[in-house]
């Protein structure tokens, strides 16, 4: 099974990096990428992401979805090239002319999608959902909002192994999936998921119970298990982020 898109645990700088920090450089790099109009910065960004991913030992090699991605970043810079008729002809193939701007257009429209898919990949792969949740908490995120963001995020993998047992249990059962039949269709959608619904549920009503037995919100403030502290090297990149974001704006303003 190729590896969930969820955190991997390491060792490196971006891993150590304060969740805010990278939740702040995750805010500017998206930024950027629709702020500058040029195809040559977006493509310096694109390989600034994947040396940041060799830099955090993130192998992009068989991460869940990511061919998708990658396959639709190519379809979308293909139909820049193929209906963008400005500029010069590069070559001439038959029907297929592809000019320069199109070139261009499709290297922009294709590099952006790719930076903004890899940048919420990086953040998610080298980020501890506790531990962003915990830091929003500390910055002054009510707890109530900040368990359910925990919550949230550690049930998606129990509602995706539920639903892998749910799919296994029917396919043991002689439950075809491969019926191209839209009525069918239906009819799977619904035998899949009402099982999986019900499980939802239960497991919604004990979390509640147990909350109430813990008396959750009785007092306005918590106290945390585990602290995420702001070191130096979060202050350093945090002042590159902000020589960055100074840096973008004064050229914006200049032109």
């Amino acid at each position: 099974m190729r590896p969930r898109l969820a955190y991997q645990p390491g060792d490196s700088f971006l891993h150590r990096l304060h969740p805010l920090v990278k939740a702040g450089w995750l805010l500017l790099g998206t930024v950027l990428v629709f702020v500058l109009h040029s195809p040559w910065w977006v493509l310096l960004l694109l390989g600034l992401v994947l040396a940041a991913f060799a830099a955090g030992r993130l192998p992009l090699r068989g991460v869940r979805g990511l061919g998708l991605f990658a396959g639709t970043a190519l379809f979308l810079g293909l139909l820049q090239v193929l209906f963008v008729r400005e500029g010069r002809v590069l070559f001439q193939l038959g029907p297929f002319a592809p000019t320069a701007a199109g070139v261009e257009a499709g290297l922009y429209v294709a590099g952006r999608f790719l930076v903004v898919v890899l940048l919420s990949y990086l953040f998610v792969l080298t980020t501890e959902p506790a531990e962003l949740a915990y830091a929003l908490m500390r910055a002054g995120l009510p707890y109530r909002y900040g368990f359910a963001l925990i919550t949230a995020l550690r049930l998606v993998t129990v509602f995706e192994q539920e639903g892998l047992t749910v799919y296994r249990a029917q396919l043991a059962r002689g439950v075809r999936y491969d019926v191209r039949s839209p009525r069918r269709f239906l009819t799977l959608g619904r035998q899949f998921f009402l099982p999986l619904l019900v499980s939802a549920l239960s497991k919604v009503d004990a979390l509640a119970v147990s909350m109430e037995g813990r008396c959750f919100g009785k007092y306005p403030r918590r106290t945390f298990l585990r602290q995420v502290r702001f070191r130096q090297a979060d202050g350093v990149a945090l002042a590159i982020l902000l020589l960055v974001v100074a840096a973008t704006a004064l050229g914006l303003y200049s032109f």
